[in-house]
């Protein structure tokens, strides 16, 4: 009897780590078969870049951005266009004896001093303005997008750790039961057993809930219906990256590319222009009309120059003005300039601190890249020492614990990076799905 009891017992022993040693290899293996499902074309794929030309094709805050590019050049060009002709016919003396006059004119406003030009040079600027604006606010709906799909990818990745564990528990927790209903283990080991599964499904339905929010801001950030969007298939792990440019080169770069301060730029020359426009406007305006009379008889031609005094109106509230927007967009200007240069060294060292990390070797060798094997390793250790009766249940389930914990770490250390990177490439002025812009730690 006590021979078939140990048979028994280490048969149920074998059961629980042929189990473990199996769920511990199952989420990776997993991983790996969504990502060749969606290269062999059997699951549809979506990238960081299906995503970005999604937003760009269809996203009706684009379309408002153009909208609104389109109004703003198209003000300017009606305030800079050429004053219309004034032709004028009139016939006088009707109902009296004397013979009737008639005239025709041409009238026609003269810019003797260029300041229609200065509106037009200004108007030039203000729709360099416009596209600038424009390419904001595509590059600020392109970065929201980017966002919320790493957070979706993620959420879809915490989701099946959090099932691979719960299914991991819950095959102990019933081996257990079962174990304590034969009374081969005391009642408080099942029950523990059952209580961590317990723990596991919370877990499980608290990522269950996480994704559902993660869907709907990417679907938000899409401008799609909820269940349109398709799952993320890029995978959560960090490329190998190559050394950046020195952060005065990304500077530079930054400077020169940046919507918002080509838009600051084109924005303080439009004012400058326009200050000199009001400027002229303080001399006096000019107008001439040439026409034809016919009276009496005879026919004349008429020749007529206008001159509008500026002895009440000089202009000086739009001089006022002028010199105010000038002001205004100048300072403008420097604080974008400073913006720019602290948005892109706050993304570049975060992005650097964040890779050093998860290249960075721990104790004993290994870093946050191999994180995930190293945890699960730490359960098959357990499992296999929970076998031979070297450890007790509640190591074994600390195991898991920690594998599962671990795992999520991982996941989030890589989205941390990738959020990073996407910090950057918006800090940079460049496309959130551009290739060849990695930063490690100078």
């Amino acid at each position: 009897m006590r021979m078939t009891g140990t048979v028994v017992r280490a048969v149920h022993r074998g059961r629980v780590t042929v189990f473990l040693v199996a769920a511990s290899c199952l989420v990776p293996a997993y991983t790996s078969a969504q990502v060749s499902a969606t290269r062999d074309g059997t699951v549809p794929r979506f990238t960081l870049a299906d995503a970005a030309a999604l937003a760009r094709r269809q996203h009706p805050l684009l379309v408002a951005a153009g909208g609104r590019r389109r109004a703003v050049t198209g003000a300017a060009r009606q305030e800079s266009a050429l004053p219309n002709p004034v032709f004028e016919w009139r016939k006088e003396n009707y109902g009296s004896p004397l013979p009737r006059d008639e005239f025709m004119s041409l009238g026609m406003p003269v810019d003797v001093y260029g300041r229609r030009v200065a509106l037009r040079a200004a108007s030039g600027f203000a729709a360099r303005r416009a596209i600038a604006d424009s390419a904001t606010s595509a590059r600020d709906v392109e970065y929201e997008v980017a966002r919320a799909y790493w957070r979706t990818a993620l959420a879809f990745a915490l989701r099946d750790a959090a099932s691979m564990q719960r299914l991991a528990v819950d095959t102990i927790a019933r081996i257990e039961s079962e174990r304590a209903r034969q009374g081969q283990v005391p009642e408080g080991a099942a029950l523990r057993a059952r209580l961590e599964s317990d723990r596991a499904r919370m877990s499980e339905s608290a990522a269950r809930a996480e994704l559902e929010r993660a869907r709907g801001a990417l679907a938000r950030a899409l401008a799609m219906p909820f269940d349109s969007v398709p799952r993320p298939s890029a995978s959560m792990g960090v490329d190998s990256t190559h050394a950046a440019p020195a952060l005065e080169v990304l500077l530079t770069q930054a400077r020169s590319r940046r919507s918002e301060l080509l838009a600051a730029r084109a924005r303080v020359d439009e004012a400058s222009r326009r200050q000199l426009a009001e400027r002229l406007g303080v001399f006096p305006a000019l107008g001439m009309q040439v026409g034809s009379k016919r009276t009496s008889g005879f026919q004349t031609g008429t020749v007529q120059i206008g001159v509008a005094v500026p002895f009440f109106d000089r202009n000086a509230g739009n001089r006022e003005r002028a010199r105010g927007d000038l002001l205004i967009s100048q300072s403008e200007l420097r604080a974008a300039e400073s913006s720019v240069d602290a948005d892109v060294i706050a993304a570049a060292r975060a992005y650097g601190t964040l890779l050093e990390e998860y290249d960075r070797a721990g104790v004993g060798g290994g870093g946050l890249r191999d994180l995930d094997a190293r945890g699960t390793q730490v359960a098959s250790i357990a499992a296999a020492a929970y076998r031979e009766g070297a450890i007790p249940l509640f190591e074994l389930l600390d195991a898991e614990r920690v594998r599962a914990d671990v795992r999520i770490a991982s996941l989030r250390a890589a989205a941390d990076v990738h959020m990073a990177r996407i910090d950057l490439l918006r800090a940079l002025g460049l496309p959130i799905d551009a290739a060849g812009y990695t930063m490690t730690p100078q």
